[in-house]
């Protein structure tokens, strides 16, 4: 536990957190406010898979697996442009972003709960984690869909992106419309289940969170008044 704290905290200096926020808010914000073209989504695809790989990357101290985190990278991009270009490849970039999706987010919380001290830009990698899940699920059931269309219903003629990571947060936080509805079971359980983990991620993660920035801002209050 010792060292998965030190490595943890080694890997979690600096602004790395703000930085993977600003490209993950950029992936979600980029199509609704530019509205869709190919250049839009190639540059959402980019900031996605970065921050993903990011979200890996800076969780390894390991500078072999590193690297071998930037060579998937260049694979995965090059993979998932022929499959927006083509068509081709589809089932190499499902593969491969089935395993990002997976690992980044469970590096992320690793990272995040193994650190025993709270200072701001822990808290902004708490609001990174939230919105990663949210990303993460959106994901999910873009593939779905792609899968087995008709698996969710939702209505008018929306780009698929932006209205799965919109009923993405409207889920992760209970807040549901209903005007997007899971029909395929895979899709309700997954609905479900996102519901529930972003309710324990409140409770546990940012409320972990929270507190460890309140104790070490009370120590630092208490030692500045002892020097005075």
């Amino acid at each position: 536990m010792l060292d998965i704290r030190k490595e943890s905290q080694s890997t979690t200096n600096g602004y790395h957190w703000s930085a993977l926020l600003i490209m993950l808010l950029g992936s979600i914000l980029l199509e609704p406010l530019f509205g869709s073209s190919f250049a839009i989504e190639l540059t959402s695809l980019a900031l996605i898979e970065l921050t993903l790989v990011g979200a890996i990357f800076f969780s390894l101290k390991d500078l072999r697996f590193r690297l071998i985190g930037a060579i998937v990278t260049l694979i995965w991009f090059g993979c998932s442009l022929a499959a927006m270009l083509n068509g081709h490849l589809n089932g190499v970039v499902t593969l491969i972003s089935t395993g990002m999706i997976i690992a980044a987010p469970i590096m992320t919380f690793r990272a995040l709960l193994a650190r025993d001290q709270g200072d701001f830009e822990t808290l902004i990698g708490g609001v990174f984690g939230y919105l990663l899940l949210a990303v993460v699920w959106a994901m999910f059931y873009s593939h779905m869909i792609r899968w087995q269309p008709g698996s969710i219903e939702f209505v008018g003629d929306h780009d698929l992106w932006t209205s799965m990571v919109y009923f993405s947060l409207v889920t992760l936080t209970s807040l549901g419309y209903g005007d997007i509805l899971p029909i395929h079971p895979l899709a309700r359980i997954a609905a479900g289940l996102q519901a529930v983990v972003g309710v324990l991620y409140i409770a546990v993660m940012i409320g972990s969170i929270v507190g460890n920035y309140r104790i070490e801002k009370f120590e630092t209050e208490e030692k500045e008044g002892e020097g005075k």
